[in-house]
């Protein structure tokens, strides 16, 4: 991809080279890599920080691209990316660009390189594009809370956005991939996602996974209330992905007894590898006002793909859990990432929850299996939070966790994660420039 220009700028803000690759061909065909930006086959790590402070303006944020290879991500060659380098609008106070929640990867133009799609302030998306010398160019898009998908079954990726301008609450835009440089896309479906049981009148799209199995997307909506400005998930809907995009409502999901299955973050991967995507719910706590557990004690659900109903749930009291009890209020099932850490081609689950004793952050490591997710060889590891993403191409994902504002990259493979730091991150390791004057504590990986 070649760079682009705005009045002359350079849009992209490259504090250091960036590696290995002067000529600018598309790679050659083959399977993407998640978050791989140059179409090396490595999958590259992206660390943010929307707290740091940038020309000048506090909390405006930065993202840092730390390319893959046989070894791991490297400092080496690094990129950071902010607002201001876009040239395409300057950041203000708080505008929190590369926010660990609101960010991710995929290819929308179709050259075989991932491209990096990130939100900063309340109604702004960006998308900076891959190329062989890595992230280069941008568009400005307007929208919030961006979800990447094959929602029609093209091949191409789509981009589901909420919060556009002029759109009305609960409705959604489906752009339809690909997308040209400037950030049109094929094609625009609106969706109206407006709650049709009386108890529920928020609507929030969660995840996107093709859980019926038709090789489209589908969208999982969570229905519930706004408490404080906050939702609060209470219901899950499914809505088909179609042709053209035009997603239909399908049915609200339940757990084997029933009951409602939702969760404050959901995400989707194929655990049992049957070729239907499963939904991972963590409920950690619910915010009414003050925050309390859910109904039933912190947890986390998954609910399986398929035309039966299947589901387990994982809480504190689960017999044979990698580290023990009590745990914190409000901690058990926080933050779930998915990916597939020992390379065996089932999707494993980490998640977070506080040890009561000392209030230590553990990650649990949960495999799956044909079975499901499994408490077989699972492992606890120290950590706030964590991502899974495999930098290496070894087909085993590494487990980047987030502690207390350090990143440590952690070896994935056949035995689980190796507990052996292969990288450790500070904001101090990044060399940010002159820029970023406060770099900030709020370091983040980006899965």
């Amino acid at each position: 991809m070649k760079t682009r220009h705005v009045a002359g700028a350079v849009l992209i803000l490259l504090l250091s080279a960036c590696g290995s690759g002067g000529a600018d061909e598309p790679p050659a065909p083959g399977p993407s890599v998640h978050a791989d930006f140059n179409g090396d086959g490595y999958g590259d790590l992206v660390v943010s920080d929307t707290t740091a402070t940038v020309n000048g303006k506090y909390a405006a944020g930065y993202a840092a691209v730390l390319r893959g290879s046989a070894q791991g991500p490297r400092l080496k060659g690094r990129q950071v990316v902010t607002q201001d380098g876009l040239g395409l609008g300057k950041a203000g106070e708080g505008g929190g660009f590369g926010s660990s929640s609101s960010s991710l990867s995929a290819d929308l133009d179709g050259d075989g390189r991932a491209d990096f799609v990130t939100q900063a302030g309340r109604r702004t998306i960006f998308v900076v594009w891959g190329s062989g010398k890595g992230l280069s160019g941008a568009a400005r898009l307007t929208g919030s809370a961006p979800l990447t998908g094959d929602v029609d079954g093209d091949g191409h990726a789509d981009l589901v956005l909420s919060g556009s301008a002029g759109s009305h609450d609960n409705a959604v835009r489906v752009l339809l991939g690909p997308f040209d440089r400037k950030g049109v896309p094929n094609s625009t479906v609106s969706v109206d996602l407006t709650p049709s049981d009386p108890a529920h009148y928020d609507a929030v799209p969660a995840a996107l996974g093709d859980v019926t199995g038709d090789g489209k997307d589908d969208l999982l909506v969570s229905w519930g209330i706004l408490v404080d400005e906050s939702p609060v998930a209470e219901a899950t809907y499914l809505y088909r992905g179609a042709a053209g995009g035009k997603l239909s409502k399908g049915p609200r999901l339940t757990d084997e007894r029933g009951e409602d299955f939702y969760g404050s973050s959901l995400r989707t991967a194929d655990i049992d590898k049957d070729g239907y995507a499963d939904v991972v719910a963590g409920l950690a706590c619910e915010m009414r006002g003050d925050p309390m557990p859910p109904e039933g004690g912190s947890r986390l659900d998954v609910l399986y793909g398929g035309p039966s109903v299947r589901s387990r749930r994982f809480t504190a009291e689960t017999a044979g859990l990698p580290v023990q009890g009590p745990f914190s209020f409000c901690s058990f099932g926080g933050r779930p990432a998915v990916g597939d850490v020992d390379g065996d081609g089932y999707a494993d689950v980490v998640f977070s929850a506080e040890v009561e004793k000392g209030t230590k952050q553990e990650l649990l490591v949960l495999r799956g299996s044909a079975e499901g997710l499994t408490l077989k060889g699972a492992q606890a590891l120290p950590g706030d939070s964590a991502v899974l993403l495999d930098t290496d191409r070894d087909r085993a994902a590494e487990l980047v966790v987030e502690d207390q504002g350090e990143i440590r990259v952690l070896r994935g493979g056949p035995d689980g994660v190796d507990t052996s730091p292969m990288l450790t991150i500070k904001a101090t390791d990044l060399d940010l420039g002159p820029e970023v004057t406060v770099p900030g504590r709020g370091l983040r990986p980006i899965g």
